[in-house]
């Protein structure tokens, strides 16, 4: 008789259902319930957008053209196609966007450096060391950026696009050796033969280069003259250095 008690009161305890799951249930689904239309009020209304990391571009034209406004829910906002927007920007090279709880979203810019110039029909190109065509300009004005010449554009190069030739890429090559003092006295960079490359400093000394073998030697040892010239005082006085071949270079002097 006691074996018998004690079966019948495991198979109780074993049987399925109760008030209190139900119960347990029920606040579950009120807490989510209560959880999404808070997520949905004002308390999380976008009321800041920071725009960091701009210098050439303001941070109007970037929340512009990311097309984020203040007064919108920030759980519904779709910060990869913000992204992707603000991404068309020719001088913007990369961007992130962060939510920041409750209201505020970061926008953080990485803009695109200049690095050189294009002559063009109509004007100046300028891009960076990755051929990105970042604005066109009527005038160099106070940058120090070297021209880069023997580039043939292809029809309807505009700003944004990305230029890509071996000439160009020599050219770009050359300009990211430059340092600050350098890019003082190199004016042009001519890469329309590739077999015989050339620069030209501001006082108008023409640099010959040759070919591109050896060629990061070859700017080095020019780079070596100018600063050792500039140092006597003797850079305008040069007509040409070659540095196309093996050995010391060549330096003639104008009579």
């Amino acid at each position: 008789m006691t074996v018998r008690v004690k079966r019948h009161y495991r198979r109780r305890r074993r049987k399925p259902g109760s008030i209190k799951w139900l119960m347990h249930i029920l606040a579950v689904l009120l807490i989510a319930v209560a959880c999404y239309f808070f997520a949905q009020s004002s308390f999380f209304t976008v009321s800041l957008i920071k725009v960091m990391g701009t210098q050439s571009v303001s941070g109007e034209e970037i929340v512009g053209i990311s097309g984020l406004s203040k007064g919108e829910n920030i759980f519904k906002i779709n910060t990869d196609a913000a992204k992707e927007k603000i991404l068309t920007h020719a001088l913007v090279e990369d961007a992130e966007i962060n939510k920041k709880l409750p209201g505020a979203l970061e926008i953080t810019v990485r803009e695109r450096v200049p690095a050189a110039f294009i002559p063009t029909e109509e004007g100046l190109f300028q891009i960076d060391l990755k051929g990105y065509i970042l604005r066109k300009q009527a005038v160099i004005g106070s940058q120090l950026l070297p021209i880069i010449t023997g580039i043939e554009l292809p029809p309807g190069t505009g700003v944004g696009n990305r230029l890509e030739s071996d000439e160009l890429q020599m050219g770009l090559q050359m300009v990211a050796q430059m340092d600050e003092q350098a890019k003082e006295i190199v004016a042009e960079l001519d890469v329309s033969n590739p077999q015989k490359l050339k620069a030209y400093t501001v006082q108008g000394t023409e640099v010959r280069l040759g070919d591109a073998k050896d060629f990061n030697e070859k700017f080095n040892k020019f780079l070596l003259v100018i600063k050792e010239e500039e140092k006597r005082g003797t850079l305008d006085k040069m007509e040409y250095i070659d540095v196309s071949f093996s050995g010391r270079p060549v330096v003639f002097y104008r009579q």
